[in-house]
């Protein structure tokens, strides 16, 4: 019979090495997710914020227009209505 190390010797077997290779990689892999992971958040929120502020710098431009243009807001607006309306018809 194969003599098995008492426990608590200091003596590692293979099994257990590869269990903390494992333990050890799965532990990296999941710090990477979570960087990776906070990184995206980062980039989104930017975006987000980016893209908030671009449709307030149209939304400033479009009431500037209207403001200085009525008639020609109300006629494009029109136009814009009648072309809708004939396409949801079809």
């Amino acid at each position: 019979m194969a003599e098995q190390s008492p426990s608590g010797s200091g003596e590692r077997s293979p099994a257990s090495e590869t269990g903390r290779q494992v333990r050890d990689t799965a532990q990296e892999v999941s710090a990477q997710v979570n960087d990776t992971a906070r990184q995206v958040s980062e980039t989104a929120s930017a975006y987000y914020a980016q893209g908030r502020e671009k449709i307030g710098e149209v939304e400033h431009y479009l009431e500037d227009n209207i403001r200085t243009k009525p008639l020609q807001s109300v006629l494009l607006a029109a136009g814009v209505g009648l072309l809708l309306g004939l396409l949801w018809k079809r």
